[in-house]
């Protein structure tokens, strides 16, 4: 699938984005630690937290870099901008409002996976990218844009610990497997959200086939 611009104009559109923005990316990490703090650390409010902070990484995603910066490279940014927007409401529903969204991180595959998954996308991307060759301002980061927030997002929604709404995880996992156009554009840190769509869709089927995957029987086995 070809992309009506280059890599080069790429890396240009993430300079100009980061370099408009910055200090904010340090908030962002800042959110992100907050996010995976409160995923461990189970409070009567944890649960809303995360939410909160996943809801509010989406729309900002989809409102400032896909609608203000993205869409002018790219005219189907627009669809992303849309998708973005739908998904921080369906986590505001799911998290805030029917608080159907409650985390504890597990010795279990989904704890495992769950954890890589946000390291990945926390220090994976910076990394991939530095030893590409590409300068700070060309660096792509958690609660800035779309892809790494989408592999952060499926990383927390493994450490759920209620069966979550299956509306949830739709749009991140369906962003997660348009990663292969990126990545043939030359964004190699993104053969990372492929990845991470694909077993995200297949532990959380395994999941909701488990049965009670929180009652005691489970625990034990674990």
């Amino acid at each position: 699938m070809s992309v009506p611009f280059t890599f080069d104009e790429f890396l240009e559109m993430l300079e100009r984005f980061n370099t408009s923005w910055w200090p904010v990316h340090l908030i962002m990490y800042a959110l992100t630690a907050a996010a995976i703090y409160f995923a461990v650390r189970r409070t009567s409010y944890s649960g809303k937290v995360v939410a909160g902070i996943l809801v509010f990484f989406w729309i900002w995603v989809g409102a400032v870099f896909n609608l203000l910066y993205f869409s002018k490279l790219y005219p189907m940014a627009y669809l992303f901008v849309v998708l973005f927007l739908i998904e921080g409401i369906v986590l505001a529903w799911a998290g805030l409002l029917c608080k159907r969204l409650t985390f504890r991180v597990r010795a279990d595959i989904f704890g495992f996976v769950g954890g890589i998954l946000i390291l990945y996308a926390l220090a994976g991307y910076p990394l991939i990218a530095h030893f590409s060759g590409r300068e700070y301002t060309q660096l792509l980061l958690a609660g800035m844009m779309p892809c790494p927030t989408a592999i952060f997002t499926l990383g927390v929604l493994l450490w759920s610990e209620k069966p979550i709404p299956k509306i949830v995880p739709i749009i991140p996992v369906i962003y997660a497997l348009t990663g292969f156009v990126p990545f043939m554009l030359g964004v190699v840190e993104d053969i990372g959200l492929i990845v991470a769509g694909i077993v995200t869709a297949l532990l959380l089927v395994y999941r909701e086939r488990i049965p009670s995957h929180n009652t005691k029987e489970v625990k034990e086995r674990l």
